[in-house]
């Protein structure tokens, strides 16, 4: 009986540290996922608890970024980051500009470092899409992501295991 309770306190505290790596920007769900599954989860719980999240930097990301880009820009605050922004923002402007929310979901869901939920939202926000559009494109592109990490995490738990 003790090692059950033991296990479902642990598998608590697995599934929210999980739920907080996903929140880091450049680890995100592609780091999360395979991160919960190195700690023992079921890669579903691992795939969920990172959704979640990562879901939630989305919707912050989505609400607060154009704001806060407008915010700094017009008293000169943070120079170099804004100076970040706006030329990750030129460089996929016509893309974004021409196919609207279905760029930003692609460039999701593609699973590299660098085109992840954080970058994604807040091209999106300083391109002044709508939050709305900018919540359901990030968040489909991240679940694209986060499968295909799923599926790659376990083929190389599996080939580890094999390797024993």
């Amino acid at each position: 009986m003790i090692d059950f309770s033991c296990w479902i306190v642990n598998g608590i505290e697995w599934i929210y540290s999980t739920f907080l790596v996903a929140m880091i920007p450049a680890v995100e769900v592609k780091g999360a996922i395979p991160f919960g599954i190195a700690l023992g989860l079921k890669p579903v719980i691992s795939y969920v608890s990172a959704l979640i999240g990562s879901g939630i930097i989305v919707c912050c990301l989505a609400f607060i970024t154009n704001w806060f880009y407008r915010f700094c820009k017009e008293r000169g605050h943070l120079k170099r980051f804004i100076g970040w922004m706006d030329k990750i923002a030129t460089k996929n402007h016509d893309k974004i500009k021409k196919f609207g929310p279905l760029a930003i979901f692609i460039y999701v869901a593609i699973p590299i470092p660098g085109t992840g939920t954080w970058t994604g939202a807040i091209i999106a926000g300083v391109l002044n899409i709508k939050p709305k559009h900018i919540i359901i494109a990030v968040f489909l592109g991240n679940m694209v992501a986060g499968f295909i990490m799923c599926l790659a995490s376990m083929g190389l738990v599996s080939a580890l295991g094999f390797l024993k």
